[in-house]
């Protein structure tokens, strides 16, 4: 039996059985075709270009990909060589660039900009597989919103034919690993919407080979399953459509540990009552609904009838087809055992007429990741509701000191976690520690572009881009990792308000006036992990012939993860250099933080850059404490050589130690704040460089003396 009129069959290449229109091939003369998916390669008039080995199409791939925004050096290095950069990596990466300049011929620009580089094409005769890809995918997107599908179908199915196999072929793997997943996602959700589009025309039939072997391929995706439940119920294959969805229930319970979504539980709720939703829309006009009358559901695998009781054909033996008569409906289960008819929808919120795009974003996690192991599973408990929680409550902030490692827990964490955010996972560099953090309005603009959002759709005004926002992230399960927060104004408007979602921000603030936030505060990493890490990135056969030597370096960087990678590569990069040389110069008061800088490594750049974050009473506080050694200091120390009382001395302290430059030590009957060795090492320079002097500590001391010899006179 046959519920709604077959059209076209459907190929297993993804498209109905149409003649395709073949991508044009750019073969004018003099046309630049750049390709990103399938292996990554260019062709000018038709004739190959030849790129070389992966490091310049990676290079080139990254460039293009960005979009014409600046590549940082330090992401490109992270790109061509992970985490065991070369020496010469700068000298190398200026190479590749120009390689790929050359190469790719007149008008074509890749141009040094700090702190990277960047690519210019020229306006006409250009072409870029990905552009092409996402402008026809657009297209036909908003052709299925308009009720369209006849356009729809088309757009998108020449969309899908701009792929030559997987994307970035040929790249380096750090690259391939941060965004192959995501250009499969914006692929699938394509090839989803083209289903539906052929569903909306009638080509169940045809459509169920296909969606079971996408399924196999991929059985966790849920918007496949519900594609095929409705296409075997339009096949009047009822029984099979309900087998689909427990079939679907068990994959993901064995899987994930996870209960359907919402909207595929509403789908086997209309499969029960037999609902008029099911219907392509001409079908439903036909039985006596309307298109506005009705709203899609995400994926557009079920669309729910706002109207009462409207049956389906199938329930009253009525075709689809201008009032003909339908076959009878097969006893699929004992007249006993049907489920009495619903007259209204089943219950949920309203959903966006198309499908969001579900962004896989996550930047790799570091595959040399050492301990936090506590920190890792309490985080992943509380991402994935270890505890019931009410909306705003799914906020998690990770915060410590510069260089300790927050961006690296937060990823371990996500990683761990991703599968349970099934709409997407999300990295944002809101650039919080840099000169120019980003500003909300432009990251809710990143932010809707990466669902979906069309860039000219995406409101002008701060408050309409935030709603927006909530309104695209509503009743989704999506995980946002914000990384590197300046402070609480940047990171408010960009939090969904839906009890689905969690976010994860990295910060060197506490981000303490967020409402509802948990927080994992990272200290230095204990002897034992240190030790471990240091061995894994210099190599154990390093360190096992030095012992004395490699203890030395691990003590000297204090446990600071950042520190701890710079001295590791220092030495994996000296192979012919004893580590008791590299560990002399390192434990050298006057050199140690010279010598921890590598390829863009560098701590002292790192803790300059927060510096400059901190006012000036802040910044003079952090000097003139770390002329007073590496003991805790008390509030009342301090008061007298900042030129305070001691209760405001206590403030300015309190306020470095929130922003983690100075730890607090609890002592009987009140505290005191104690800097991280390299922090002191850092501020004790910057006071030789601002003050024109270093005091020592004696004078300090006798100055706190006087005060307090002054104040019981």
């Amino acid at each position: 039996m046959e519920s709604a009129t077959e059209t076209p069959a459907v190929s297993p290449a993804g498209s109905a059985t149409e003649t395709l229109e073949e991508p044009s091939t750019g073969s004018a003369a003099g046309t630049l075709r750049l390709s990103l998916l399938g292996p990554v390669d260019a062709h000018r008039g038709g004739t190959p270009v030849k790129l070389g080995g992966p490091k310049p199409r990676t290079v080139l791939a990254a460039l293009l990909l960005a979009r014409g925004r600046v590549v940082s050096d330090t992401r490109l290095t992270a790109l061509l060589w992970g985490d065991h950069p070369p020496a010469t990596c700068p000298a190398q990466l200026h190479t590749y660039a120009s390689r790929v300049r050359h190469l790719l011929g007149p008008g074509v620009a890749v141009e040094r900009r700090r702190p990277g580089y960047l690519i210019r094409l020229p306006e006409q005769g250009v072409r870029i597989d990905l552009l092409e890809f996402q402008e026809r995918a657009a297209r036909g997107a908003e052709a299925l919103t308009a009720g369209d599908p006849v356009t729809a179908a088309g757009e998108l199915r020449r969309a899908l034919a701009v792929w030559r196999g997987v994307a970035l072929g040929g790249v380096c793997d750090p690259l391939a690993d941060a965004e192959r997943d995501r250009l499969e996602e914006e692929r699938l959700v394509t090839l989803e919407r083209r289903i539906d589009a052929d569903l909306e025309l009638g080509r169940h039939t045809a459509l169920i080979p296909e969606l079971i072997a996408l399924i196999a391929a991929d059985p966790l995706r849920e918007g496949l399953r519900g594609q095929l439940m409705t296409a075997l119920y339009r096949a009047g294959r009822q029984a099979d459509a309900l087998a689909a969805y427990r079939a679907a229930r068990a994959t993901l319970a064995a899987e994930l540990g996870l209960e359907p979504s919402a909207e595929l539980r509403r789908l086997q709720q209309a499969l029960l009552t037999g609902h008029p939703s099911l219907l392509p829309r001409t079908a439903r006009r036909t039985a006596g609904g309307t298109d506005g009358s009705t709203r899609a559901q995400t994926g557009g695998y079920a669309r729910t009838q706002a109207g009462g009781s409207v049956r389906t054909a199938a329930q009253t033996g009525t075709s689809a087809q201008a009032g003909t008569k339908a076959p009878p409906t097969p006893k699929l289960v004992p007249p006993t055992a049907r489920p009495t008819p619903h007259p209204s929808p089943p219950p949920g919120p309203p959903r966006a007429a198309t499908d969001p795009l579900r962004p896989a974003e996550l930047l790799p996690a570091p595959a040399d990741f050492t301990g936090r192991d506590q920190e890792v599973i309490r985080l992943g408990t509380a991402l994935t509701g270890g505890r019931p929680r009410r909306p705003g409550q799914a906020v998690h902030v990770v915060t410590g000191m510069p260089g300790i490692g927050k961006t690296a827990v937060a990823l371990q964490a996500a990683h761990r976690v991703k599968r349970s955010y099934p709409d997407g996972q999300i990295h944002l560099d809101l650039r919080g520690s840099g000169p120019d953090p980003l500003d909300p309005a432009d990251a809710l603009g990143e932010l809707l572009r990466l669902v979906g959002v069309p860039a000219h759709r995406v409101p002008a005004a701060l408050d309409d881009r935030a709603r927006a926002w909530r309104t695209r992230t509503a009743d989704s399960r999506l995980l946002l990792v914000l990384d590197d927060a300046a402070d609480e104004r940047r990171v408010r408007p960009l939090l969904p308000v839906t009890d689905g979602c969690a976010v994860l921000i990295t910060s060197r603030s506490g981000l303490y006036a967020l409402e509802g936030v948990s927080r994992t505060v990272l200290a230095p990493l204990p002897p034992r992990d240190a030790r471990t890490l240091f061995g894994r990135l210099a190599g154990p056969s390093r360190t096992d012939s030095e012992p004395a030597a490699a203890a030395a370096v691990v003590d000297a960087c204090a446990g600071l993860p950042l520190a701890l990678r710079i001295a590791g590569a220092k030495i994996a990069a000296r192979p012919h250099w004893p580590l008791s040389r590299y560990a002399d110069r390192l434990t050298d008061p006057g050199r140690t933080l010279a010598e921890l800088v590598v390829a863009d490594l560098s701590l002292r750049d790192r803790l300059t850059e927060a510096y400059g974050r901190l006012g000036p009473a802040a910044r003079r506080a952090l000097r003139f404490q770390s002329a007073l050694g590496p003991h805790p200091v008390d509030p009342g120390m301090a008061a007298g050589p900042l030129g305070l009382g001691a209760e405001e001395a206590d403030e300015l302290l309190a306020d470095l130690a929130a922003a983690h430059w100075a730890e607090v030590v609890r002592r009987p009957g009140g505290h005191a704040y104690r800097l991280h060795p390299l922090v002191r090492l850092f501020a004790h320079g910057m006071l030789a460089a601002e003050e024109g002097t270093v005091p020592s500590v004696l004078p300090v001391r006798a100055s706190w003396e006087r005060t307090r010899t002054d104040d019981t006179a």
